[in-house]
């Protein structure tokens, strides 16, 4: 019986390593079985082995497999470990994807996540992680708030905050030394913006220094690298979904989901006794018009102030600091760009909004800069209806219901069959217009396109455009001896890493 028993315990041992492989490499013929070519997957890693072994980045993961198939096909096979999914090779059909086809890409990657955040309060009341007709109508009633005209009317929150910039640049400069770390900088700028236009405040970012650390600028960073963090953490998960509620994964930490509600509880209660801000035009005022107008409760407001956050503060502040970078990197190219914004201003010695959207080459260096950061790497949307995509001119490829369709914007922004010298930084890439053109040939999407394309666009260009405006007018931003060298970082972007020290020298 001890031999029997013994046996049993081995046959055990030995069938439940072959039955976890088993499930995870099940799947690895889905896409050979429907004639598409497909990536050899590692095994029980899949396609994108640094998703569990943390040992490479997404972006790293991806360009292998682009590389080797792009000239030869508009699309490949891939595994995120077993589950199927679609890369995109092909700029056009990436367009196809989240414009021509959108009825059958609703949803993101993202969104199919939020039924496993049951303990999320907020997550689930902003568009970016919503699906279906919930995704449409958060959607409808977040945008109101931040529309072009409503961003218009609103923009002496920006101009007066680049002054609060520089004003804080040079006491810096004068008290500390022209070496400015430009990373906390930057996020000083985004939350003191974000803060005034959502809640009507001034979070002191700007104008009490001494304070550290800043709550607002805390909790917002917290926030949103909690938050990004847990996306990778999510897809991760991929392999074992039951985990995501056996461990009670969420988006935001419960320390900011207090700190948000208070903040905007107590905003809406000030707002509402009146004095010289009752009649602002900032998101306040429009969270004040959905709960009389709509009857959003406390939570749907503090979940649309969210969303604005999250367009406004981290990827604004991270373009921001990119921005500077390549500027630092070359001084040409700062000057033209200087020239361009002295040219502009008024006797007032201001821009007004008409006046800084007009700045062609503003709009080229900001563009620039997004296409050689690539903050968001990729998009990847669900298939929300079944369909089919050409894969050449005589094969079609009929597509199930929930499978994943990975769109590289990192690879087409760093492509040099669509950008000569891809790695060299030349904004008069997007003279005449050139970005429509690109965008809608699915090539440039740093705001994704179609009828999801980052709801706060208008905002984050206009937070850009701005500071550089301000900062570039004043100072001369230059680079130290070291460059500085993009690098992976600990989820799906190849990014500046650490303290970004600039000089920054008074005009």
């Amino acid at each position: 019986r001890t031999e029997i028993k013994e046996m049993l315990i081995l046959v055990t041992l030995l069938l439940i390593p072959l039955g976890i492989y088993l499930y995870l490499t099940w799947h690895h013929n889905y896409w050979s079985n429907r004639g598409l070519i497909t990536a050899r997957p590692l095994g029980v890693l899949g396609t994108y082995p640094g998703l569990l072994t943390r040992k490479s980045n997404l972006v790293t993961d991806v360009q292998k497999i682009y590389d080797k198939y792009k000239d030869t096909h508009r699309a490949v096979g891939v595994f995120v470990t077993r589950q199927p999914q679609i890369l995109v090779l092909d700029p056009e059909l990436a367009h196809e994807v989240l414009v021509g086809n959108f009825r059958c890409f609703k949803d993101s990657l993202t969104s199919s996540y939020i039924k496993h955040a049951k303990w999320d309060k907020y997550a689930p009341l902003n568009p970016f992680w919503a699906a279906g007709e919930s995704w449409r109508r958060l959607r409808t009633d977040a945008q109101a708030g931040i529309s072009g005209h409503r961003v218009k009317q609103g923009y002496a929150i920006w101009e007066q905050g680049g002054k609060m910039l520089t004003d804080y640049m040079t006491g810096q400069v004068t008290n500390h030394g022209q070496i400015l770390e430009t990373r906390d900088l930057c996020f000083r700028y985004t939350a003191h913006v974000m803060a005034d236009f959502i809640w009507g405040i001034d979070a002191g970012t700007l104008t009490r220094p001494m304070e550290q650390p800043n709550k607002m600028q805390q909790m917002a960073s917290r926030w949103t690298s909690y938050a990004f963090y847990m996306i990778s953490i999510f897809m991760a998960s991929i392999v074992a979904p039951c985990f995501r509620r056996l461990l009670r994964f969420r988006f935001y930490p419960k320390e900011t989901d207090e700190f948000f509600s208070n903040l905007t509880r107590e905003s809406i209660e000030m707002r509402l006794k009146g004095g010289r801000d009752a009649a602002r035009t900032d998101y306040l005022s429009h969270l004040l018009q959905l709960r009389n107008q709509k009857q959003a409760t406390h939570d749907e407001l503090v979940g649309h102030a969210l969303t604005v956050l999250l367009d406004g503060y981290d990827t604004s502040g991270a373009a921001l600091l990119h921005a500077l970078y390549y500027l630092s990197e070359h001084p040409g190219a700062q000057q033209k760009l200087r020239m361009e914004i002295l040219a502009g201003l008024g006797t007032e010695k201001s821009l007004d909004f008409e006046m800084l959207c007009s700045l062609t080459y503003l709009e080229q260096v900001v563009y620039e800069s997004l296409r050689l950061s690539s903050l968001i790497p990729q998009y990847t949307k669900v298939c929300t209806y079944p369909t089919t995509i050409q894969l050449n001119e005589v094969q079609r490829l009929e597509l199930e219901e929930g499978v994943t369709i990975m769109i590289p914007n990192y690879q087409f922004h760093h492509d040099k069959q669509y950008f000569p010298k891809p790695e060299v930084f030349r904004p008069e890439r997007f003279d005449n217009g050139a970005y429509q053109v690109l965008m809608k040939k699915g090539i440039f999407l740093p705001f994704s396109d179609g009828p999801r394309v980052c709801m706060g666009m208008r905002l984050a260009l206009l937070t850009l455009k701005s500071a550089l405006a301000h900062i570039v007018s004043e100072f001369e931003v230059v680079r130290g001896k070291e460059r500085l060298v993009p690098n992976e970082d600990a989820g799906f972007g190849i990014v500046l890493q650490g303290n970004v020290n600039l000089e920054y020298r008074r005009l």
